[in-house]
């Protein structure tokens, strides 16, 4: 006996598409590319796919970005976009780096199945940023004496 679809409870609130589109690819879950991502990457995985244009490309700023995420600070969307990039989930342009696009759907990329959460380069950069910034404190006489 065929199974049966599953009705939506409510369908007098059925979706339809009306004007610009865009969709998470179901392997993004199923083949576990959002494994080790933090919420702030998968936040902006998910914007970035929601704001982009039919190329995939999206022109939102990162001061807007900040405000949709409620980013506080600007390493954090950078720290994200960066973890991004190095899983390939996000292509940025070698012009300008901030001009960052997922990729088209159904071209969803890893360059392999096996590889383990890139988080040492999420901690480089934490620690990047972390001397930065003690070297502004220090700058403005808040450092260490």
């Amino acid at each position: 006996m065929p199974k049966s679809r599953p009705q939506p409870p409510r369908p007098d609130r059925r979706r339809s598409i009306r004007g610009s589109f865009s969709w998470i690819d179901h392997r993004f879950l199923r083949e576990g590319f959002d494994e080790g991502l933090t919420r702030l990457e998968k936040l902006l995985y998910f914007v970035l796919v929601a704001v982009s244009n039919q190329d995939g490309v999206s022109f939102y700023s990162d001061a807007r970005l900040q405000e949709l995420l409620d980013i506080r600070f600007p390493h954090e969307l950078d720290g994200a976009r960066k973890e991004l990039v190095a899983r390939d989930l996000i292509a940025c342009s070698p012009r300008e780096p901030r001009e960052c696009s997922p990729p088209p759907p159904g071209q969803l990329l890893r360059s392999s199945p096996s590889l383990p959460p890139l988080r040492k380069n999420a901690l480089r950069n934490a620690a990047a940023d972390l001397e930065s910034i003690q070297q502004v404190l220090e700058k403005c006489g808040w450092g260490r004496p």
